[in-house]
């Protein structure tokens, strides 16, 4: 089992919390906000050790000054960008070869209840995927 927890200040626009790479240009102005987030996983041979169970859970809250009720809220700019996002996933790897391994994962995401339009309830937004990687 792992594990890690991030807190701090982030330098965003006000449509996301991804840290630019160029300057703003104009009257648009840089926003910092207070998040947190964590990762946890565990993996598990089943049997042998070509056959593995994974879980994980992780969260991104990109501004931990914001309530949930506040986004979306008539009268101020607080938007999609502050909402909270997490994961549970889970899934099975198969090491087929030494060089190839098949993965079946599932991912159940859910992000916070707001009054923003597009976000009154959870987004069906869960992925599955199905990975054949190779290694040379």
């Amino acid at each position: 089992m792992r594990g890690e927890f991030i807190i701090g200040k982030q330098t965003a626009s006000a449509t996301s919390s991804e840290t630019p790479g160029v300057s703003f240009a104009g009257n648009e102005g840089y926003y910092v906000r207070k998040f947190n987030g964590a990762y946890f996983y565990f993996l598990q041979n089943l049997g042998s050790t070509r056959h593995q169970l994974g879980i994980k859970y992780d969260w991104y809250d990109p501004n931990t000054d914001v309530k949930t009720d506040e986004i979306g809220k008539a009268g101020n700019n607080i938007n999609a960008a502050n909402i909270k996002f997490s994961t549970l996933g889970f899934g099975y790897i198969y090491y087929m070869t030494e060089n190839a391994k098949l993965l079946l994962w599932y991912d159940r995401i859910t992000n916070e209840k707001t009054q923003l339009a597009g976000y009154t309830s959870d987004v069906k937004d869960d992925v599955f995927t199905c990975r054949l990687q190779f290694r040379f």
